[in-house]
């Protein structure tokens, strides 16, 4: 959501994290249990590895290979927008007028501005409408206008399968309703439920919803936020849900140009958060439909050990599958252990990444990314290192 939509705004904010420490790589490893373990499962096979604790990367196997990463994408979408947000964070939606309402009553339109609340519904924009009443509003001359122009409105990303990465998500747009499935212009559907709702209170809406971009200048009637963003993340990591990581990404982008939230600024703003960390990544989106997405595994486990010493640290720990649920069901049952998973299957792609408790009770970060296998092949691979690391004395 751009700031010049809204008089007394701030300056563009600043991104950019407090560097870290980078991990060290260990170089004179003893070979153990867990490594001949892990040396058994890739045999040879096109499978990168990259295995660290506290604040070293203990075990790379073509490491340093950038890979596609597939949903683990979704990892580096929610550590950079945990480091600019902070876990608290609560996305607004807004209803704002050019005039302010005097005596109750707004001379033109009530516009809707969101700024990447995925989860908006008819139950969200009847708690706005009790906000702008509780404003002491009463009566509406104009209509309510959902905003379009807070995010751009593309619904495609560098590297998408054409005629197939859409039908895994919907367009993403600043102001959502219903995770835009039932309407092709979910302004216009957050619109006509905001314009239900405050009829139904007793407020007067003259003119009929409609969508437009809004004008600068424009004076905050009421407002509503998002669930924190650590919750929108769990939701998103556990189920892998790419039309939140997608939505975020705009969102990303929004904060770092202080403009229009699209998919290629939030893709740089993500990159850049990488590289101030030392990891090169090429980003293309925000969930990792993208087969131009790169990373290596050695770049993932780095952030994953980096982002445990974070603030925000437990609330990505805390968005992850744990055994057996979300993304994980039926896989690493028992296990300590929270991951994110990855699956493309045109290349095909697999990958696995996270923490886990090993033997000793040490905290092990992992990632495992492999290419070209079947994705039975693939999960018997991850599965079987991830259980080696929590039956070894790793850390």
């Amino acid at each position: 959501m751009s700031p010049s939509r809204f008089t007394g705004s701030t300056a563009t904010p600043t991104i950019g994290p407090t560097p870290a420490p980078t991990p060290v790589v260990a170089v004179d490893l003893v070979a153990a249990d867990w490594t001949r373990a892990i040396d058994e499962a890739v045999a040879g096979r096109e499978v990168s590895v990259a295995i660290g604790a506290d604040d070293t990367i203990l075990l790379l196997h073509a490491g340093a290979l950038r890979r596609i990463p597939a949903s683990n994408q979704k990892l580096l979408t929610s550590m950079t927008a945990l480091d600019i947000f902070g876990p608290d964070h609560r996305f607004p939606t807004i209803a704002a007028s050019r005039k302010p309402g005097k005596h109750g009553v707004i001379r033109g339109n009530l516009w809707v501005v969101g700024s990447g609340d995925p989860e908006l519904n008819a139950t969200s924009m009847a708690g706005l409408a009790a906000a702008v009443r509780a404003a002491g509003i009463t009566k509406i001359a104009g209509g309510v206008v959902g905003d379009t122009s807070a995010f751009t409105r593309e619904w495609w990303a560098p590297g998408w399968v054409p005629g197939l990465s859409r039908s895994y998500v919907t367009r993403t747009t600043a102001l959502a309703f219903d995770g835009n499935t039932g309407s092709g212009l979910p302004e216009e559907a957050a619109a006509v439920s905001l314009t239900a709702a405050l009829r139904a209170l007793g407020i007067e809406v003259a003119g009929e919803p409609s969508t437009g971009e809004a004008p600068g200048g424009l004076e905050p009637v009421a407002r509503i936020g998002s669930r924190p963003l650590r919750d929108l993340l769990s939701v998103q990591n556990r189920g892998s849900v790419n039309f939140y990581a997608e939505t975020l990404l705009k969102a990303i982008g929004a904060e770092a140009n202080g403009g229009t939230g699209s998919t290629s600024a939030g893709a740089e703003a993500v990159a850049a958060w990488a590289a101030a960390h030392d990891v090169a990544a090429q980003v293309r989106d925000g969930s990792g439909l993208s087969h131009q997405d790169l990373v290596s595994v050695q770049g993932l486990a780095t952030l994953l050990l980096i982002s445990q010493d974070e603030p925000w640290g437990r609330a990505l720990d805390a968005s992850l599958a744990p055994s057996g649920a979300g993304t994980l069901e039926g896989r690493l049952v028992g296990v300590p252990v929270r991951a994110k998973t990855g699956t493309l299957f045109e290349t095909p792609v697999s990958s696995l990444s996270g923490y886990v408790t090993d033997a000793g009770g040490s905290r092990v970060t992992f990632s495992v990314i492999s290419r070209g296998l079947d994705k039975g092949t693939a999960i018997e691979i991850e599965d079987a290192i991830v259980r080696a690391l929590a039956n070894g004395h790793v850390g």
